[in-house]
């Protein structure tokens, strides 16, 4: 059996940052908490929370001693009224927002200060446009999956950091021609190596019998990866864990097998995915 990993697996670099701090933090000595997940991933979750990280989904219901506490917040970032509830409650603040998000919330704000309308390409539910919305003027500015007719002097499109590239380009351009402006401005936001891994997903999906996309279900770009590689190729699968590809109880070998990951992947998962493809599928 032939396997074929993309270039880029595992960790994406701003996932990387924030696992590494909140490693370090839990060998410190202080109590450690995670405002909702830190990434989109079960078994990093599992990975943090046999650390002693404990987390909270809620502001409503803080931890008993938030005060003697450290709170992290994840690599997606909040809204800056939950970050400054979270100072005045706890001891202290670590902020593992990805660089690449943060930097998206700052050009959208200076954006918004330029006058511009901001219309962004992305999931309203997902973490990341929640913490957009929270971070700029929440009455100037639209999130969208689907083409929309929008009113303004100034627009400016921009998009989520793991939305598809040519979904986004095909959104822009609709936009283009059905709203109502004097200028328009279109910046893409998407994450450089999410980019990258898209187009390795074509091109493994082609070559390989059978494809193995490793990542949480609920991992905006993981997912992006199976519907591209499941378009080449019917074989794919989209899996959490090795857990889950022996509960599938495959049988038929294959002599190409890919390999993709996405950007909250650990490498661990993606070990244990490589061993059991060598024994056979029979482990």
């Amino acid at each position: 059996m032939e396997i074929k990993l993309a270039s880029k697996i595992g960790f994406c670099y701003g996932v990387q940052r924030a696992y590494e701090k909140a490693v370090e933090l839990s060998k410190s000595g202080e109590k450690v908490y995670l405002y909702g997940d830190l990434v989109h991933n079960n078994e990093v979750k599992k990975d943090l929370l046999n650390r002693g990280i404990l987390s909270f989904e809620s502001l409503d219901v803080l931890p008993e001693d938030s005060g003697e506490a450290i709170c992290i917040i994840r690599a997606h970032g909040v809204p800056k009224k939950d970050k400054e509830y979270l100072e005045k409650n706890f001891k202290k603040i670590v902020d593992l927002t990805c660089p690449i998000v943060e930097n998206v919330f700052k050009y959208a704000y200076e954006m918004q200060k330029k006058g511009y309308f901001i219309v962004a390409y992305g999931k309203k539910e997902h973490a990341e446009m929640i913490g957009l919305k929270g971070n700029i003027d929440e009455e100037k500015v639209i999130i969208l999956r689907e083409p929309t007719y929008v009113k303004s002097d100034k627009i400016c499109i921009i998009t989520q950091t793991t939305m598809d590239y040519n979904n986004f380009k095909n959104f822009s351009s609709e936009m283009v021609k059905l709203c109502d402006y004097n200028e328009i401005l279109i910046k893409d936001t998407i994450c450089y190596e999410t980019k990258i891994r898209e187009n390795e997903a074509k091109d493994i999906a082609i070559w390989a019998e059978f494809v193995i996309i490793i990542g949480g279900k609920h991992s905006s770009n993981t997912r992006k990866l199976y519907e591209i590689s499941k378009k080449y190729n019917e074989n794919t699968v989209h899996i959490d864990s090795v857990n889950e590809l022996k509960e599938m109880q495959i049988t038929k070998q294959y002599n190409r097998v890919g390999i993709l990951t996405g950007t909250s992947t650990p490498n661990k998962s993606l070990e244990e995915v490589i061993e059991y493809l060598r024994r056979g599928f029979d482990g």
